[in-house]
């Protein structure tokens, strides 16, 4: 696969125009154009810079997520502060300053300045920035290609009584997903969450759970990151912040992003 097809395909996946995928990479949107038009041959470091800036990496002939959770951390301070009864600026809540920084982690902050540069993380910044943000984040950390310890679980009596069992079990655990960021999260039943674990084959064991092909059932997934450090309980059930579920749905499968992006346009307009 020629580095055109790949910018095209990041491009394709990405949604984003020329000049944003310009400035998430750090070059100009003229070497964008001409990658594209194959008037150029990047080095392989130009292209790693914009795979990693959208958070692709390449799989045989094909342009998949990283996998990368650090985009979800990263995304997650931009949506709460949004969707939080606080009113700070959101440049000055989340920008990757020296004092002022969200998190340690420096990828974290490659991210937050990627998206700073595409405009997204301005003081005008709307809700499809936001969006753009959440979209970002997602396709830079699908589920599907994190590289975590997984069981896809069967749930007979539904995810709920299942959570229930791993907390009566002392499993730690919360609920992600569209449920999470759901207003009626403590009581919907009709969905399939994923449930983060520190231990998904230990809760398997402990549990004596049937095991299901991938895509069917309940996912219970080991956290990438900090998943389980703040959780939220509501109704009996823990679950992980309205805005980690949110992003955890743009990383999904199917129609989750599409659903989420509904979700999240919900959640700001009642936040405004």
């Amino acid at each position: 696969m020629d580095a055109a097809t790949i910018v095209k395909r990041v491009r394709a996946l990405t949604g984003v125009t020329r000049k944003e995928l310009a400035k998430l990479a750090g070059l100009s949107p003229s070497t964008i154009g001409r990658i594209e038009q194959g008037a150029l041959d990047p080095t392989w470091g130009t292209l790693s810079r914009i795979l990693e800036a959208t958070g692709y990496r390449i799989n045989g002939d094909a342009v998949v997520s990283a996998g990368d959770p650090t985009a979800i951390t990263a995304a997650r301070p931009v949506l709460e502060a949004l969707l939080a009864p606080v009113t700070a600026a959101l440049t000055g809540a989340l920008a990757p300053t020296e004092g002022n920084q969200p998190t340690a982690s420096s990828v974290v902050n490659q991210w937050l300045g990627r998206w700073a540069r595409a405009g997204w993380l301005s003081e005008r910044a709307d809700a499809d920035d936001v969006v753009s943000v959440a979209v970002a984040a997602g396709n830079a950390s699908k589920i599907a290609r994190r590289n975590v310890a997984r069981r896809n679980v069967a749930a007979p009596d539904g995810w709920r009584a299942l959570a229930q069992r791993l907390g009566e079990e002392n499993i730690d655990y919360a609920v992600s997903g569209l449920i999470a960021a759901r207003p009626d999260r403590a009581t919907a039943t009709a969905v399939s969450p994923v449930i983060y674990v520190d231990d998904p084959s230990l809760a398997v064991t402990r549990l004596c759970l049937e095991e299901v092909a991938a895509g069917r059932g309940v996912l219970l997934i080991a956290p990438g990151g900090d998943e389980l450090a703040r959780v939220e309980t509501d109704g009996g059930i823990r679950f992980v912040s309205r805005a980690q579920g949110v992003l955890d749905a743009f990383a999904g499968s199917g129609r989750e992003p599409d659903k989420a992006e509904d979700t999240l346009r919900s959640l700001l307009a009642v936040s405004a």
